[in-house]
């Protein structure tokens, strides 16, 4: 089954999921931060037509999600969003939560970056913000909601900034350690496109 897509919105060009994540898929095996080897210097793709089951469906956020801002396009605001299952340990109910990936310093300053943020707090969405480590190390990512909770409700865009460039800088310099492909259980899997 097909996902419902935003109208409108195409990849086009962008391929940014085909370089910033990692795949750690039997068919396809692919570090963060490095280029896919089917990945053409046009940004098609070699094997499209029998792509991996993971590659085929994954959209990231900006394609799925109205409420991401039209500006926020991967390619051209240096930041990846996802969406992420969240298992409560208590109910063992999914709830669906949010994933900003900063890929640059400069994504900071991408059109719509904290308003996009913003409206999933105030949603009381769970958001994430993730910053990769240098290619093919881990990341960081922490929940942000609660920090960013009293800049969102008084609206305050430059504290909400602020507060964003704060945790990239804290996870840019945390530690970031070697990934390891080749598990194929999905508990020991690096984080997949669609989680």
């Amino acid at each position: 089954m097909e996902p419902e897509l935003v109208a409108g919105r195409e990849c086009g060009s962008c391929n940014v999921c085909c370089v910033a994540l990692t795949i750690n898929d039997p068919e396809l095996q692919k570090l963060q931060g490095h280029r896919c080897r089917n990945a053409r210097p046009d940004n098609s793709c070699t094997i499209y037509e029998t792509r991996p089951q993971t590659c085929r469906t994954f959209y990231c956020g900006w394609r799925r999600l109205k409420w991401i801002r039209e500006p926020l396009r991967p390619d051209r605001s240096g930041v990846l969003v996802r969406q992420h299952n969240i298992v409560s340990k208590e109910t063992r109910t999914y709830r669906q939560g949010v994933i900003f990936t900063l890929l640059t310093a400069a994504a900071l300053k991408a059109d719509g970056l904290a308003e996009s943020v913003a409206a999933a707090v105030a949603a009381d969405v769970p958001v994430f913000l993730h910053v990769p480590g240098p290619p093919g190390h881990t990341a960081s990512q922490v929940q942000i909601n609660e920090v960013l909770h009293d800049a969102v409700v008084t609206m305050d865009k430059p504290a909400v900034l602020k507060i964003l460039g704060r945790i990239r800088a804290i996870g840019r310099s945390a530690r970031h350690e070697p990934i390891v492909l080749g598990r194929h259980d999905p508990s020991d899997a690096a984080q997949p496109p669609n989680a």
